[in-house]
């Protein structure tokens, strides 16, 4: 089985056409596959749908409820492990930002996926430059 932590600049590609889309498609049509988010994730993904709806107007409003209705869909139907947060992810966190700067969010998405007692856990992200700190952290990262 492969094992995927889906940070929510990937996921996001699942409900939002964009460039990698189709590689975080390719990921959700492997059969043999676990995936895990962040409880955070799902306030992320939601907010981000909402943010193109009310904000950008680049969506509407039927768009809005068809993309979160997809997305709480999929958790329910690929099984979705919501990984939460604790205390030793805040630590983690804390270690990855004191080597170099980073984004809280991103710190607290890489801690908790690091934190995971999972061995080849895949790291998938949009974000090259923390794919770039999750392998130098040990996880295998694979950018969309």
């Amino acid at each position: 089985m492969r094992n995927f932590f889906f940070d929510t600049s990937a996921l996001f590609k699942r409900y939002q056409i964009e460039k990698g889309t189709l590689k975080v498609n390719e990921i959700f049509n492997d059969n043999n596959a676990q995936f895990f988010i962040s409880g955070m994730t799902i306030v992320e993904v939601i907010s981000n749908l909402k943010r193109l709806y009310e904000i950008d107007r680049l969506t509407t409003k039927s768009q809005f409820l068809l993309q979160r209705s997809q997305f709480y869909k999929d958790i329910q139907e690929h099984n979705f492990s919501i990984v939460e947060l604790y205390s030793e992810d805040i630590i983690t966190a804390d270690e990855l930002i004191s080597k170099r700067y980073m984004k809280p969010v991103d710190a607290i998405q890489s801690a908790i996926a690091l934190n995971l007692p999972i061995q080849r856990l895949v790291f998938v992200c949009s974000d090259k430059g923390l794919c770039k700190i999750a392998e130098s952290e040990g996880l295998i990262a694979s950018p969309v």
